[in-house]
């Protein structure tokens, strides 16, 4: 989480917990009815949609998402790092461009969210980011040698993670506050064998007690922690060092994601899986781990969440709060580590989030995820004492009509206030979820207000693989509404109808999709899609036109696997593959080992729209088997018109002439492949003939004298046509 200057819900649950090293759950857990102030005094007050996603800026910049990651409040103004997972502009490139991640600028409180910078358009290598990993205001004191600065300089930095076939990158912008512009720095990049995410997660400054060096960390994900030094005449003023901090020349990368860091008596720690590490400073500074939890943690949910420093309530000192979510059955148990004052430490057990929320609602919650960042620290104006807010989300058993549709998942965003002397209490933003609210699920970042208002801005939504475009938020209330002394009204109800291009709902559209499997693989693959993936695409509207393998080539081309699949639009596509990889079946037929590593690349995939000459409405196989063969050209520029044109008008009718046979014309959808690539499917009797038919057509007096005015201001093709023959398999709709 960001550095940053932290209401009334309807339901307030309480909870004091014990700690002991051996804590059990607290049997002592009330409800708690919180007393309003007078009607006329709570009216002044109320919950306001700060950000609704799915708009133009006033630059035509595209201000949306699926997730707010980040809030950071950074010399008076208020930054948000969103985040497109399973939103339709990151599946659907509206540019040719996947919609990477931004950073959002409010001015001023009650005004509209600019574009601040996106990711994919400025980082000058092509990479896209899902993501706005890391957001934060950080401030260096000193230099690259360690010399104090004459000034302190603080920046607001962004990191965020790239992915592509078989690697990734962890990248990061600085932001040029007199230029108002962001410099990009490419801090690492490698292979992701193994399973390697390079997914950034929270950086922390922190000065060696014994060199005095400052430095800035970042975690890169499994590749491990990397520093950087403020330099001037660096990108952005950050120097990044070229070796990573940890776990370099130990462990070579971690097993899962570090997810925080924090520093607490003058000490760095991080995160990871089930494990705290302390930085032992010096010369040749190492880590130690601090805790063991002793137990695995799902790569995706994490395991020690939101790392916290906070007084310690035993005694001197500063102690770390934490969240242990270790899987999918998690019940987010918030625990304490306290410094015992032998250079160890003792943990303590507080709350478990899985009992709030079933308390406040009156459910079983079956599963709970919280701590997406810190848990964040305000001072309660009713008390002057700290309190720390803790964003959550969970699936709820129950009372259905109160889950995101489609889900288990409540549709509300609820946080717990946690006090000093460790009890909790439950709210959620815009008051209690009721059908016909916005859609919140989980609040995942706040900020207090750097407008002088005392308000507190929470963001959030998480897309948990569902579809999720345009629903990242803000929300705003004052801190009074937030900590529950005082009542606020409803924002109101209703979100904004995300645009979305008409083409996106034109249909029928037709996907291409190559396959290549692993060596000894390829049986395998066929199996998998003929008892299990055939069968699944049809109970997810995932129309199979056919499924075919080479008949020829070299080993590693045999290995291919095709098949065409029909939509009824680009968009439907987007949904019933959401669908269909969500679904518990499909998830069980991939833990199979006969079925795991099958493909040596990410499958390819070409969406592609119906020429007005195809004959795929009207064609009919006479007899099954024989050859397909599947070609595709590529253009020179502006030519693409004037090869479909031939086609249309003399190439189609002169295939049939001499033998075969017309399946199906085809124009990428995307760009550029839809400027300049033709896709077209032939039959043959059998691959013998398919010769014979080529050799008759290419000798073809009328073929050449076509060809010939067709090329008068110049050749059409780019390159050589690509052709593969293919033999349909025996559970394929075309045989």
């Amino acid at each position: 989480m960001g550095n940053c200057p932290v209401g009334w819900t309807g339901r307030r649950v309480s909870i004091r917990s014990q700690v002991t090293e051996t804590m059990r759950i607290p049997a002592f857990l009330t409800l708690v009815l919180g007393a309003g102030l007078p009607a006329g005094l709570a009216e002044e007050a109320a919950w306001r949609q700060s950000y609704e996603a799915g708009y133009l800026d006033r630059a035509g910049a595209y201000a949306g998402g699926s997730e707010i990651m980040h809030l950071v409040a950074h010399k008076r103004k208020l930054y948000a790092a969103n985040g497109y997972w399973v939103d339709a502009r990151w599946v659907i490139p509206p540019e040719g461009q996947k919609q990477s991640s931004q950073v959002l600028r409010l001015d001023q409180s009650g005004g509209e969210w600019q574009v601040d910078l996106d990711t994919g358009k400025s980082n000058g290598l092509g990479l896209e980011y899902m993501k706005g990993n890391v957001l934060k205001s950080v401030t260096f004191t000193r230099d690259a040698k360690g010399a104090a600065l004459p000034q302190p300089r603080n920046l607001l930095v962004m990191a965020a993670g790239a992915n592509f076939e078989r690697g990734g990158a962890v990248s990061v912008w600085v932001r040029d506050e007199e230029k108002s512009s962001w410099s990009h720095s490419l801090v690492r990049h490698g292979s992701s064998a193994g399973g390697v995410r390079w997914v950034p997660r929270d950086m922390e400054v922190h000065r060696d007690k014994v060199t005095g060096m400052e430095r800035l960390y970042l975690s890169l994900g499994n590749p491990g922690i990397v520093s950087g030094v403020y330099d001037e005449s660096a990108p952005g003023g950050i120097r990044w060092s070229r070796h990573l901090e940890y776990p370099f020349l130990t462990e070579g990368t971690f097993r899962t994601r570090p997810l925080g860091m924090a520093r607490a008596n003058e000490s760095l720690f991080f995160s990871e899986g089930g494990s705290i590490y302390q930085r032992v400073d010096g010369e040749r500074a190492y880590y130690r781990e601090v805790l063991d939890l002793h137990e695995d943690a799902d790569t995706d949910v994490g395991g020690i969440r939101g790392l916290t420093t906070i007084e310690n309530p035993k005694g001197e000192g500063e102690s770390l709060l934490f969240l242990w979510a270790p899987g999918d059955r998690s019940a987010s148990q918030v625990k304490r580590m306290d410094p015992d004052g032998r250079g160890g430490f003792a943990l303590h057990d507080e709350a478990r989030i899985i009992d709030l929320m079933s308390k406040a609602l009156g459910v079983e919650v079956t599963y709970t995820l919280g701590a997406h960042n810190m848990m964040y620290p305000v001072t309660d104006p009713a008390t002057g004492e700290t309190v720390h807010i803790i964003g959550f989300q969970g699936n709820i058993r129950g009372k259905n009509d109160l889950r995101w549709k489609g889900s288990a998942l409540y549709g509300g965003a609820m946080y717990a206030v946690r006090r000093a002397d460790q009890s909790y209490e439950v709210r959620e933003i815009n008051n209690a979820y009721v059908p016909g609210k916005p859609l919140l699920v989980s609040p995942r970042a706040f900020c207090l207000s750097p407008f002088g208002d005392g308000a507190l801005y929470i963001g959030g939504h998480d897309a948990s693989r569902k579809i999720s475009d345009d629903m990242a938020w803000v929300f705003e209330a004052p801190l009074e509404v937030v900590l529950g002394h005082q009542q606020g009204r409803d924002a109101g109800s209703g979100q904004r109808r995300s645009p979305r291009a008409p083409r996106l709902n034109e249909g029928p559209l037709y996907e291409l999709r190559m396959y290549s499997a692993n060596e000894g693989r390829h049986a395998h693959l066929i199996k998998r899609f003929r008892e299990h993936t055939d069968r699944l695409f049809r109970k997810h509207g995932l129309e199979a036109l056919g499924y075919w393998i080479p008949t020829e080539g070299p080993a590693k081309k045999r290995r291919r696997f095709v098949y065409l699949l029909k939509h009824s639009s680009r968009y439907a596509a987007y949904e019933n593959w959401v669908a269909f990889f969500n679904d518990r079946e499909w998830e069980a037929v991939l833990d199979k080992p006969e079925f795991q590593s099958l493909l040596w690349q990410r499958p390819e995939s070409t969406f592609l729209t119906e020429n007005d000459y195809s004959a795929l409405k009207r064609v009919a196989i006479d007899q099954p088997g024989g050859v397909y063969e599947l070609r595709i050209y590529v253009t020179a520029p502006g030519k693409l018109a004037a090869l479909n044109a031939r086609f249309r008008n003399h190439t189609r009718r002169l295939f049939e002439k001499h033998g075969m046979k017309n399946i199906g014309y085809w124009t990428p959808f995307d760009r550029p492949q839809s400027a300049n690539t033709l896709v077209y499917l032939l039959h043959h009797p059998n691959r013998q003939q398919a010769d014979a038919n080529w050799k008759a057509f290419g000798a073809d007096p009328e073929w050449h004298r076509v060809r010939q005015e067709s090329e008068v201001d110049g050749k059409i093709l780019a390159e050589p046509p690509e052709r593969i023959y293919l033999r349909a398999l025996g559970f394929s709709a075309l045989k």
